[in-house]
């Protein structure tokens, strides 16, 4: 697999080798900083569960136990012939609810919630970074094509 090249590196005449297993750490700490951007913000949520945890007694969800949504946010690394390809945070959907505020205008009294961010904002603020992560890693590739060169 050809090396990728850093696009500043290049630009000033000199090459530096972004390793595939480089690029995989640097995605990783994105998705790692993302994660706890994520947490910080949704623990400002002051309303909602009391304790940490909670286990279900009856229902579909019956014996599961559900966090509060700060610590439940998860990440996970999808990779294709050795490469990052994806990255996907995993939550609760009460975690949906809250980034869209369903239930703020419910006329029965019943889970009230406010519009909140907490996880778009987040990705928003993030994306370029991940961006300049895979930009790096890509360099090589794509200024082979550019000049023509097919190796």
């Amino acid at each position: 697999m050809p090396k990728a090249l850093r696009v500043k590196d290049v630009y000033y005449g000199r090459t530096v080798a972004l390793e595939q297993s480089e690029y995989n750490m640097s995605v990783r700490r994105w998705a790692m900083e993302t994660q706890r951007f994520a947490r910080q913000a949704a623990s400002a949520f002051s309303k909602g569960k009391r304790k940490p945890t909670h286990t279900y007694q009856s229902g579909p969800k019956a014996g599961k136990v559900e966090q509060k949504l700060a610590r439940s946010i998860q990440f996970k690394l999808q990779t294709d012939a050795g490469d990052v390809s994806g990255v996907f945070f995993r939550f609760p959907l009460h975690g949906v609810f809250r980034e869209y505020g369903v239930g703020s205008e419910s006329p029965h009294g019943h889970v009230s919630r406010s519009l909140s961010d907490w996880l778009s904002g987040t990705l928003d603020r993030q994306q370029q970074k991940l961006l300049d992560i895979a930009c790096e890693h890509q360099a090589e590739t794509v200024l082979r094509v550019f000049r023509g060169i097919n190796k």
